[in-house]
């Protein structure tokens, strides 16, 4: 071997020297950093499967909110549509009482009627038989003396105020 220009004790020495670096290595660097990777990888499997579990966690919320949303639109629909029955029924009554009021004016208006008819008809009469006492005097100055007058005005009067009761 010395005739290729190796030498053995040399050789052995650079075989010696390389294992006891390979050993040093191995022991003191490779191993932690070895050790170093399987945690890093390991955190990386927890956090993979965290943010797995995140997203499940996130559609289910998701569906719960949506779940949410659907209840509260039927719950907002009911309401509304009791508030519709309630003010159709609350339009009924104050149409219902409206009417009631109505026929009750009607029935004043024509009871007031009635009654102004009737006192018309009174200041009417009362006219009338003024008219008539005035016509009457007229006409019996003219015919009559005095004392027929009178006794004609006199009954003429009572059977007027009978007329007129």
């Amino acid at each position: 071997m010395e005739q290729l220009g190796i030498e053995p004790t040399l050789l052995l020495a650079q075989i010696i020297n390389f294992s006891i670096i390979v050993f040093v290595l191995t022991r003191l660097l490779y191993k932690p950093i070895l050790g170093i990777l399987e945690k890093r990888k390991k955190e990386i499997e927890e956090s993979l499967a965290r943010a797995e579990k995140l997203k499940r966690e996130e559609e289910k919320f998701k569906q719960k909110g949506e779940k949410l949303l659907d209840e509260a639109r039927r719950e907002g629909r009911k309401i509304l549509e009791e508030a519709k029955k309630q003010g159709k029924l609350a339009e009924k009554e104050i149409i219902a009482e409206a009417h009631n009021e109505a026929s009750d004016i009607v029935k004043k208006g024509k009871t007031e009627v009635v009654r102004m008819e009737e006192e018309m008809e009174k200041g009417v009469r009362q006219q009338a038989v003024t008219l008539a006492i005035a016509m009457a005097k007229r006409l019996l100055t003219a015919v009559l003396s005095e004392k027929d007058q009178h006794r004609v005005i006199s009954e003429q009067l009572k059977e007027l105020e009978k007329v007129v009761e």
